[in-house]
């Protein structure tokens, strides 16, 4: 009786023990192996538990080196999430740079409803009211000013949109509520994404800065279109990022802008030709426009008024206007007129510069002829944009003189309904390219009027063709004006 008892206690007691064992797990939790890596270069590893993230450490490297931040890839393209769960061995990557200054001016790209995005026109204006203020003894770059749902823009060093810094290098998307905020295209896993622009989704008044690294630069040469004249172009910063406030509501939900464009008797034949080429660049109550004029030519510069309210613009003409009552005594020496129209005493380059408070205009003058260029169609009536696709078909989209020396050229193409095409220029010579033709676009505002085509939406100025047909295209590049007409007319 005895053993038997004894046998029983014996069978609890390992009952009791597999038990508790059972409740502990089984045994040790899974843990994996967290690497932190300079390059090849282990600096630290750390076992987390599954399921749990990572504490975040700054390193130190000697040399003089700063550290940047961490990094979820060799490649540095996007910087490691610190609130990932740990359910594999992970390596992380440290950013390290040597200090160098950063010389550049940067200013906001873009295009929208907002002040400042509105008068960009997709980074052809730029003013000081588009400039970033950079620190004094670091390279960080800040913008203070409205953006409204459906703006897009991103940050860069001139109108050909150089060292652009786009949706890829925005360092977060949402707001501390969970709002989004911005939102853009391409992978965050190669450079897709750092040429994308920034579009907004939630409208406000933003503080932004740009963080940059200059000596980490380096250039996309891999790119189909990559050429050594325009490698600022695919300049991209391995470490350079984009951090954002949202200070509130937008500031002025109404915008009104006025601004001045040229109309003459052959630079616009008095018509009213609103584009970029007629129009003064704006910075504040300051205008200013480079143009040139031939012998001869009679002109004045009149106003045109946008409201922009809950993302709609509408236009009115003006009741200001820019004639020769309001030049300097000093411009009198390049311009003749006395009340009313101006007329260009040579043939050059003007420069002129009126201030809408005083109401004054100042007029500076060089004998020189514009740069030779040669112009071509481009669109989507013929296939994918094909100007750029083959480089070998490129003459058959080039326009021709009708004379030497006329400055009027025309093309012969077939165009589709619902299609869009523009007028691209380059400098003589030279094989047009996405870049070098980036500022010397000709779109529906350089269009003579015709039934036949409309702007192709609200936000794209291209032309678009309402009638299918062959029409003779014919850009006047004294004027910027393109008149279309049917190629039967023509015969």
């Amino acid at each position: 009786m005895k053993k038997r008892m004894l046998a029983l206690l014996m069978i609890g007691v390992l009952l009791v023990a597999a038990m508790g064992f059972a409740a502990c797990g089984g045994g040790k939790e899974k843990t994996y192996k967290v690497s932190f890596m300079d390059g090849t270069t282990v600096l630290k590893t750390v076992d987390v538990k599954e399921g749990e993230t990572v504490e975040r450490y700054t390193p130190t490297k000697d040399g003089g080196y700063q550290f940047v931040d961490w990094f979820a890839t060799p490649s540095k393209n996007h910087t490691y999430d610190f609130t990932t769960a740990i359910n594999s061995d992970v390596q992380i990557y440290a950013g390290f740079t040597l200090y160098k200054e950063d010389t550049r001016t940067y200013y906001i790209v873009g295009s929208g409803t907002s002040e400042l995005l509105l008068s960009s026109n997709w980074g052809k204006v730029l003013t000081d009211e588009h400039k970033l203020t950079k620190s004094a003894d670091k390279n960080e770059y800040k913008l203070t000013c409205d953006v409204k749902a459906g703006d897009q823009f991103q940050f860069a060093i001139s109108t050909k949109w150089e060292n652009k810094r786009g949706f890829g290098y925005m360092a977060s998307l949402k707001t501390p509520d969970g709002k989004t905020a911005f939102s853009g295209e391409g992978s965050v896993y190669d450079d897709s994404s750092k040429g994308s622009n920034i579009k907004c989704e939630l409208s406000g008044n933003y503080t932004f800065t740009l963080k940059t690294y200059p000596n980490e630069d380096y250039y996309n040469e891999s790119s189909s279109s990559y050429t050594e004249a325009d490698r600022e172009v695919y300049n991209i910063g391995t470490y350079d990022k984009i951090e954002w406030v949202r200070n509130g509501d937008v500031v002025n939900d109404t915008v009104t802008v006025t601004d001045f464009h040229i109309k003459g008797a052959k630079i616009t034949n008095w018509k009213d030709m609103f584009n970029v080429n007629t129009r003064m660049v704006r910075s504040g109550s300051n205008y200013t426009m480079t143009i040139y004029l031939k012998e001869g030519e009679e002109f004045m510069f009149t106003s045109r008024v946008a409201v922009t309210k809950d993302g709609v613009t509408t236009y009115s003409d003006g009741t200001d206007c820019i004639k020769a009552e309001n030049l300097t005594a000093e411009s009198k020496a390049f311009i003749d007129g006395e009340k009313n129209n101006m007329t260009a005493k040579k043939s050059g380059m003007y420069t002129f510069s009126y201030d809408n408070t005083t109401k004054k205009a100042a007029v500076t003058f060089e004998e020189k002829a514009p740069t030779a260029m040669e112009y071509y169609v481009d669109g989507d009536c013929w296939g994918n944009w094909n100007l750029f696709a083959d480089p070998d078909k490129t003459a058959d989209y080039k326009l021709t003189e009708t004379a030497a020396g006329s400055g009027i050229f025309t093309i012969t193409k077939e165009l589709k309904a619902g299609k869009q095409l523009q007028i691209r220029a380059c400098k003589a010579g030279e094989t047009p390219t996405t870049s070098n033709t980036a500022n010397d676009i000709f779109q529906f505002g350089h269009l003579a009027a015709n039934e036949a085509f409309e702007q192709f939406d609200a936000k794209n100025e291209n032309i678009k063709v309402k009638t299918a047909g062959t029409y003779v295209i014919t850009f006047d590049s004294y004027s910027k004006i393109i008149t279309i007409t049917a190629a039967e007319a023509e015969a």
